[in-house]
């Protein structure tokens, strides 16, 4: 009976055992499945992570060349250009805006104009941020003309573009700057100004020569004429004067002939007439 008993006891336990051995093979599979499925999702994350990696290189690489692409146009153009942000620190410029304000793109960048006033004039700085603002204050495109001393010490006439560059959400976060230089169109207005006022000279002082070459011609016949005739002494020396007069006419028609170019000279407020006798090559 108690052999029984022990046997019974034995298949119990051995039955026992069987069963909790296959609990432990349930959970360890579930445990490989789930490991298995941790590391197919970890292996996807990795390969997603890596794609993403390749794809911000990608986009680097692109946005590297994009700003070497930037930077090379910038250089290449003959204008100079600049570009500041809100607080009116220089973000960049080209190597012919450098060259005006005769610093290097180093010096400049990451500068207000108040940083750069040993090596540029403070009048200039006075008027880049006068214009600058008012053109912040119009939140649109602004052009002027100034005079710039460029560090080879001749001045220029540069006509100023101006505009608001704006981020996404199109907030004006800087302004740029592209300048053209008027100096030899501005010479060239000019001088052809002053031949249109040399012409006009010219054809107004050949319309006076010959409307009073015969009055001129006529009064010195007629004192001739009264200097063969008369001997009173007072009547001659009045001759004598005319005549003087009449000669200091004829010399005055003579210059008007000889304009070779136009030379003003102030008159009364406001007024200016021709300098005859610096506009003449007689004078």
């Amino acid at each position: 009976m108690l052999g029984w008993i022990f046997s019974l006891f034995g298949i119990s336990l051995a039955v026992w055992a069987l069963y909790v051995c296959r609990k432990q093979q349930q959970r360890l599979g579930r445990v490989q499945k789930l490991l298995q499925k941790t590391k197919t999702q970890l292996f996807k994350a990795n390969e997603e992570h890596s794609e993403k990696e390749i794809q911000h290189e990608v986009l680097a690489n692109r946005l590297r060349t994009y700003l070497q692409l930037l930077d090379t146009l910038i250089n290449t153009a003959s204008n100079p250009i600049y570009f500041k942000d809100a607080q009116g620190i220089y973000q960049g410029c080209n190597n012919m805006f450098a060259q005006v304000l005769g610093l290097s793109r180093d010096q400049i960048i990451g500068n207000h104009d108040q940083d750069l006033t040993n090596d540029i004039s403070p009048e200039f700085t006075a008027m880049c941020q006068r214009q600058e603002m008012v053109m912040m204050q119009k939140d649109e495109f602004h052009s002027f003309e100034y005079q710039v001393l460029c560090a080879d010490g001749i001045q220029r006439d540069f006509l100023f573009n101006l505009a608001p560059f704006r981020d996404h959400d199109n907030e004006s976060v800087g302004c740029v700057a592209v300048l053209a230089d008027l100096t030899e169109k501005n010479l060239a207005a000019q001088d052809r100004m002053q031949k249109e006022k040399l012409q006009g000279v010219l054809e107004t002082a050949g319309a006076v020569c010959h409307e009073l070459n015969q009055p001129l011609q006529t009064c010195s016949g007629y004192v001739e004429i009264l200097t063969a005739t008369t001997n009173d002494e007072l009547m001659l020396d009045i001759i004598q004067k005319i005549q003087s007069q009449l000669e200091r006419m004829c010399s005055i028609t003579d210059q008007l002939q000889n304009i070779t170019h136009y030379e003003a000279t102030d008159y009364a407020t406001n007024l200016k007439i021709i300098d005859i006798n610096r506009a003449s090559n007689t004078g």
